[in-house]
């Protein structure tokens, strides 16, 4: 188990890929500022239907954003559980993935490709 973790962290570090995400916001979202989001990162999340339900920890749901992330060197919870985000940062990853939610650094790294009123 502990060979095929590595395996995939390692295909995670080495494949960039763009994932499509949502983010629930009180007010429809064009660019991500980092300082203005919980823990000074930005989070989504995979399922949009986990904001809706109020289930994903975002603000509201009152707007949904649709966005693309680039990512390329993801880590995940054994790192989360570790370490602060400024060390997971600090080591050169880009991203946490946890489940099907997502923690991104630089914001250069979102691209919003749909806002959605509900």
């Amino acid at each position: 188990m502990k060979k095929l973790l590595t395996e995939w962290r390692q295909f995670l570090k080495e494949e960039k890929r763009v994932v499509t995400a949502y983010h629930g916001s009180n007010v429809p979202i064009k660019v991500f500022d980092p300082k203005l989001g919980a823990q000074g990162v930005m989070w989504f999340a995979e399922d949009k239907d986990k904001i809706k339900r109020g289930e994903s920890g975002a603000n509201s749901s009152k707007y949904i954003m649709t966005v693309e992330l680039d990512v390329e060197n993801t880590t995940g919870w054994d790192d989360y559980d570790k370490k602060f985000l400024k060390q997971i940062e600090d080591e050169g990853f880009d991203s946490i993935l946890l489940d099907d939610d997502w923690i991104i650094f630089d914001p250069a790294r979102v691209k919003v490709v749909g806002v959605e009123e509900t």
